[in-house]
């Protein structure tokens, strides 16, 4: 049976990551599109988070669940379904947010409380709503809850019910917005076709559960719809204000700190004397030489880099390093690519005009910068001629980019794999501020937000020994029989 040509073929990742692909990501102007935000649908969709504002409105819910097993939580669940679907007025029945209960009538909001504390272990679970200051309606169930024996206790309650339920499609949370809709379900206020209705009632050993899970966060999805322009969710934003005050940051995860290497500054040393040796060896005249120069050059200023990293390998400025030694690897091999007099000059001419420019601006400035030897930028200008004589380039060195450099040198994949995220480092994107600066607080209390703590980075040395190698390969294309690589594993 031939296969339908509308039906798209998902990108299939090496990661096994379920995503959409950067082939379907739609370019429209400067910025790369998924399909979603492509839609016209995109415009008049209404986004509501589970986390941000349901969660806290149905923590009865999630803390029954949680401080049950699956198949306990179940049964209690169960029990409060018959409970509403027996109630004579349950017609009566608006909803299960805590503001919901609260504005039920007197003789079915005390009824449904009473039936949730009925059960002992139940009822001393939900006894760590009392920490909750602003709890709707806690007048209601200041008279049934158990007074709290522990605060460390009732916190750790809170804590775990959000902790298991703060990914809206985990088992946990999954579990709830079953009750969520079967609770609709029991008061009338919902209607589903029979073969779906089954499988709701025998959840969750009926069904393909793959497919059921899924419905059931659907359905409960549908549901919160039209609460979404009703309900005022000020609330749960105190709630986690509350708890933010109340509750103390804490790690989420033991970082390894990884800054193994398999090179050290011995294996650094002893290939710098061996590469000076071959650049004495190689070097035929005491004229002008800006392949030599180049070729040599970068392969020196990237081993000077190198050696300064080599001793504190997880730092930010280990980062700024590979950057600076990704675009020399591309440089280098894109100029050897053409081999040609005119390009070695070119690059040669660009540093020295460079050196010009900041000359001249720094006659116009009374100090110059404390880092700037003007002496030597001044002799780096007028080095190869007369700087007078000299043109100054204000664009790229070879009126191209390091992208296209790195396409017409056939090292586009050097460039996709390192480029992007080390630049964030040189640019103090967001990006590279968050993973160097920031830590994930592990109190779910806290909604996974940011700590400011500073840890050691997954060292890159042995990327950079790697594009270092590659340096080293194309000096030895260029000036062969220097055949010693540091060990990259």
């Amino acid at each position: 049976m031939p296969v339908s040509k509308n039906k798209r073929k998902k990108a299939k990742f090496k990661s096994g990551k379920n995503r959409t692909s950067i082939s379907e990501h739609k370019k429209i102007g400067k910025e790369l599109q998924p399909p979603f935000n492509q839609s016209v649908v995109r415009e008049k969709m209404v986004f509501s988070s589970w986390l941000n504002e349901m969660l806290p409105e149905v923590l009865w819910i999630a803390i029954i669940r949680t401080s049950n097993t699956q198949e306990d939580a179940i049964i209690e669940f169960r029990r409060i379904i018959t409970f509403v679907k027996k109630y004579q007025e349950k017609s009566k029945f608006n909803g299960v947010f805590f503001s919901a209960i609260a504005s039920l009538d007197e003789k079915f909001r005390s009824a449904f409380i009473a039936c949730l504390v009925s059960n002992p272990k139940t009822a001393s679970a939900l006894s760590s709503l009392r920490l909750i200051d602003g709890l709707p309606g806690m007048e209601f169930w200041d008279k049934y809850l158990p007074q709290l024996e522990d605060d460390t206790s009732a916190l750790d309650i809170l804590m775990r019910a959000i902790g298991l339920c703060i990914d809206h499609q985990s088992q946990e949370s999954t579990d709830c917005r079953w009750l969520i809709v079967m609770l609709y379900i029991a008061s009338g206020k919902l209607k589903l076709p029979d073969e779906m209705l089954e499988e709701y009632v025998h959840y969750p050993n009926k069904g393909d559960q793959r497919k059921v899970r899924p419905s059931i966060r659907a359905c409960e999805m549908a549901l919160r719809a039209p609460l979404n322009s009703q309900k005022n969710f000020n609330w749960a934003e105190k709630f986690f204000q509350e708890f933010w005050r109340k509750s103390p940051c804490f790690e989420l995860i033991k970082h390894k700190n990884d800054i193994s290497s398999t090179v050290n500054l011995d294996d650094i040393n002893k290939l710098e004397n061996k590469l000076k040796l071959h650049w004495k060896n190689t070097h035929i005249t005491t004229a002008i030489d800006a392949k030599h120069d180049s070729v040599f050059g970068i392969a020196f200023y990237s081993l000077s880099i190198l050696k300064e990293i080599i001793s504190s390998s997880t730092t930010i400025l280990c980062r700024l390093g590979l950057r600076s030694i990704l675009e020399l690897r591309i440089t280098l091999k894109y100029m050897c690519s053409l081999n040609d007099e005119a390009i070695w000059m070119k690059w040669r001419q660009y540093g020295a005009g460079q050196a010009k420019l900041n000359a001249l601006r720094f006659d116009e400035l009374l100090d110059a910068p404390k880092f700037i030897d003007i002496s030597t930028i001044e002799t780096i200008s007028n080095e190869d001629t007369w700087d007078e004589f000299l043109n100054i380039n204000l664009g790229n060195w070879n009126s191209s980019d390091l992208r296209k450099m790195s396409t017409e040198a056939g090292i586009k994949d050097i460039y996709d794999k390192y480029y992007s995220w080390s630049s964030g480092y040189v640019h103090g994107s967001w990006g590279a501020i968050r993973e160097a600066c920031f830590e994930t607080c592990g109190n779910p209390l806290h909604r996974l937000h940011r700590y400011p703590r500073y840890r050691p980075l997954p060292t890159p040395v042995n990327d950079i020994c790697y594009l270092f190698n590659c340096i080293l390969d194309d000096l030895d294309m260029m000036y062969p029989k220097f055949e010693y690589r540091l060990n990259v594993s």
